[in-house]
């Protein structure tokens, strides 16, 4: 007997032999179609983008606008995904991560002077007179001299994020005058320039990655820290300081990094559109900075901040000028020239 029957009408249960022929062939159709997008899905191009700070920092603001600029310039073929808030370790352990190849991309401040010492002349205090003649310097010769630098250690340096100038805050005392900072204790990043900064204007270091600098504040492993003012805001370490001063020591200047292998292996088109993202997210946020530094301080005030805009930098200038002629192998007197003579 025949295993199919005529539909004796709606409510009758049977299906014809031609429903089954276009059900079959439907089915056929929708596994020949998923395959398909399966592979365009496995095609794409993941990128991992890791850093050590809150949603706000500008390293994430930059890993936003990355992300949006290349998914939409290469219409999804590649995709990022990022990491915030220390998931994937410190400044060090994502560093590490990314010239190991087991992220493809990082976001890594001073910590990558911890292999490219050179990559401090960017921390040198006074070394800009305006940060357009930084943002200029870092597209020319300047800049390119600190990508090979960097390449050779095993980063390929694709976006200078402009985190904004320096502040020195604390809760002994107000600090005016450079001789203010005597006696204070204050934390500092990992690195031999910030320490040698900080020492020379007599006051003692302890060294705080930024994902712990808060709790350091808080317990009193340290009176203070100076960090750019909207990292001050982004990080709420106003929450956890009485005084704040605006010196404007140094321009800080963080780096998002590559593993040089995965940026090889991407085509000439991947490379374009991923070069277009990273100008376009250098862009978004240095115009975001340069808006939140100059509301940042009022922002201070409203939340109890003891605020100094009136500082004596000439002061603080004189102070560390010693911090750049001691230390030639952190601040190469050939990359201190290059700056110098960069257009402001």
């Amino acid at each position: 007997m025949s295993l199919f029957k005529h539909s004796r009408g709606a409510g009758s249960g049977l299906i014809s032999r031609r429903q089954i022929l276009k059900l079959g062939a439907a089915l056929g159709a929708a596994a020949s179609i998923q395959p398909i997008g399966v592979a365009r899905a496995a095609a794409a191009k993941r990128l991992r983008l890791a850093h050590p700070a809150p949603t706000e920092h500008g390293w994430h603001l930059w890993a936003l606008e990355f992300k949006s600029q290349i998914e939409t310039l290469t219409s999804g073929g590649m995709t990022v995904q990022i990491f915030p808030n220390a998931q994937l370790g410190g400044e060090r352990d994502i560093a590490q991560a990314v010239r190991r190849g087991s992220v493809e991309m990082g976001g890594i401040g001073v910590g990558l002077s911890g292999w490219v010492p050179e990559m401090s002349i960017t921390d040198a205090p006074f070394l800009w007179k305006t940060r357009q003649q930084a943002y200029k310097a870092f597209a020319g010769e300047f800049g390119d001299d600190l990508r090979k630098l960097s390449l050779d250690k095993g980063f390929n340096l694709v976006g200078w994020t402009d985190l904004g100038f320096r502040c020195m805050t604390n809760n002994v005392k107000p600090i005016i005058k450079a001789d203010d900072m005597q006696g204070l204790k204050m934390r500092v990043p990992n690195s031999r320039a910030y320490i040698a900064l900080i020492q020379a204007l007599g006051a003692s270091t302890v060294a705080v990655d930024l994902s712990e600098l808060y709790l350091a504040l808080r317990q009193g492993v340290a009176d203070g820290q100076d960090t750019p003012a909207p990292v001050v805001k982004s990080t709420k370490l106003y929450e956890v300081q009485k005084f704040v001063s605006k010196t404007d020591h140094v321009l800080t200047t963080a780096y998002i990094v590559i593993n040089p292998d995965v940026y090889n292996k991407l085509s000439d088109s991947e490379k374009e559109a991923f070069n277009k993202a990273s100008q376009a997210a250098d862009d978004h946020v240095r115009a975001i900075t340069v808006q939140q530094e100059s509301e940042s301080y009022s922002f201070f005030a409203a939340n109890g901040l003891q605020v100094a805009t009136d500082v004596d930098r000439e002061s603080f200038r004189a102070k560390t000028a010693s911090v750049l002629s001691s230390n030639p192998d952190l601040f190469p007197p050939n990359l201190i020239a290059l700056a110098n003579a960069t257009a402001s």
